[in-house]
């Protein structure tokens, strides 16, 4: 009986079993991590294969035959090949969106399913059970991705809680009929609509309301949801690595030069001098064309405000069919360019402006630009309701503006100056019209639809 209530040994025991009990423990967060890690590459080829099958969509059309093996080749290159026994790769075109059962037909679904080994479980398994049934748990993922419907908005105004942030007087109108105009205002009254104005879109979201009755789009929401241009609001005014060039002249000339001039060849920018800054307040002189380069173009950057004395090119190209206004369904031999207003303002007066805006990097679409770092661009406008504002207008039927103008920070008004204004996109604070004015704003994304940044291929869920 002594040896029964011997205590001597006890801590070998508890030990041993606490080992045993740390030990399981330590295999169990091992094969839950290793769980986990597999969930995660399981994510990701379901995001790269729903990428790829909507791009294929986007592009090719929606046939099975084009988009399961585009999903089937980004699943494998993720390591989920369909393949092999036991993956499993479910591909559905307009699958029906959870929660709420919304049916989206520019959406691709895709399932994935594969087997990940584990360590502990199996062991276990093998010891206990003589059973191989924990060798592998079944990992799954899910991703939606969409492509752009016909409506896209190509008027962002983004002013969060602005009064009249659209505002449209006298027989003004906006023809848009290729793509949406979105208003963030979340005022009652974020439109303001008065006299014959008329505004042609396929679409109008606003997140507040209208209480002024405007007619015109035949698809109008209130209270829409918060959203973010597909730009980036916080843009910088150049590259990190800043001017290639610095240019102090203070007017640019076709080709004399004199005091304080410098002509349109020497103020040009090329590709290995694609930031041509200007030091001083400039004015450009009527027929100068300051040249571009195709693809990311060429930024000219005046850091104290420009004077348009004429009619003005950014870049050179052809627009098609000839004569088009808001009706262009392409572009071609474009050599690119930008203007940005770093500092100071634009003085454009009755002058023609014609740009080529980039059709690739970061300022690709963009024609005008106003960084939100300039906080002397403010002015005032003729009779727009918010100050200060920039006037932006269109000459004449003789210039051409392909790109958007982007100046996430100001509130514009474009007028009619005998030809009416035009832009491909407008990304604002806040947007005016009046009197006669025209505001032609041809679908961005109808002349590029391989490049246009207002066509994301997004995943959805």
């Amino acid at each position: 009986m002594r040896i029964l209530r011997e205590e001597k040994g006890q801590v070998l025991v508890m030990t041993a079993f606490c080992m045993a009990c740390l030990l399981g423990c330590l295999g169990l967060a091992v094969d839950v991590g290793v769980l986990f890690n597999a969930r995660r590459q399981m994510q990701a080829a379901a995001d790269a294969a729903a990428m790829a099958a909507a791009t294929e969509a986007y592009y090719n059309g929606t046939s099975s035959a084009n988009i399961k093996p585009r999903a089937y080749a980004a699943a494998a290159a993720n390591g989920v090949d369909n393949s092999v026994t036991g993956n499993v790769v479910m591909v559905t075109v307009s699958p029906t969106l959870q929660p709420g059962s919304v049916v989206c037909t520019s959406c691709v679904e895709v399932q994935l399913s594969k087997s990940s080994p584990t360590i502990f479980m199996a062991t276990m398994s093998q010891w206990m059970f003589k059973s191989n049934q924990w060798n592998g748990i079944n990992v799954s993922a899910m991703a939606v991705a969409g492509w752009p419907g016909t409506s896209n908005n190509c008027i962002y105004l983004t002013g969060a809680a602005l009064s009249s942030e659209l505002t449209m007087h006298g027989g003004s109108s906006i023809n848009a009929p290729g793509c949406g105009v979105y208003v963030n205002s979340n005022k009652s009254d974020a439109v303001d609509y008065n006299g014959n104005a008329t505004l042609t879109t396929p679409s109008l979201a606003i997140v507040g309301n209208d209480n002024s009755g405007l007619p015109g789009p035949t698809v109008t929401s209130y209270n829409a949801p918060v959203q973010s241009p597909p730009i980036p609001l916080n843009i910088p005014a150049m590259p990190s690595s800043g001017c290639t060039s610095t240019i102090t002249a203070t007017e640019i000339t076709v080709s004399t030069t004199g005091s304080g001039k410098v002509t349109q060849s020497a103020a040009s920018g090329s590709s290995s001098n694609n930031v041509v800054c200007f030091s001083n307040a400039v004015t450009i002189d009527s027929g100068v064309t300051l040249s571009g380069v195709a693809g990311n173009g060429v930024l000219y950057v005046f850091q104290n405000g420009v004077t348009l004395s004429g009619s003005v090119s950014f870049g050179t190209g052809t627009a098609s069919p000839s004569g088009c206004i808001y009706t262009c369904t392409s572009f071609s031999g474009e050599q690119s360019a930008t203007l940005v207003l770093a500092g100071g303002k634009l003085n454009q007066g009755n002058s023609d402006l014609s740009v080529f805006a980039p059709t690739s990097g970061t300022y690709n679409s963009i024609g005008l630009m106003v960084p939100t770092t300039n906080t002397t661009w403010s002015g005032s406008c003729p009779a727009s309701p918010v100050t200060p504002c920039m006037l932006i207008q269109r000459g004449s039927s003789n210039s051409t503006f392909d790109g958007i103008v982007y100046a996430p920070n100001a509130y514009i008004e474009l007028q009619d100056a005998g030809g009416g204004a035009e832009a491909t996109g407008v990304v604002s604070q806040g947007l005016y019209t009046k009197g006669s004015a025209v505001l032609n704003i041809p679908s961005y994304t109808t002349a590029h639809p391989t490049t246009s940044p207002f066509d994301l291929i997004t995943l959805v869920q």
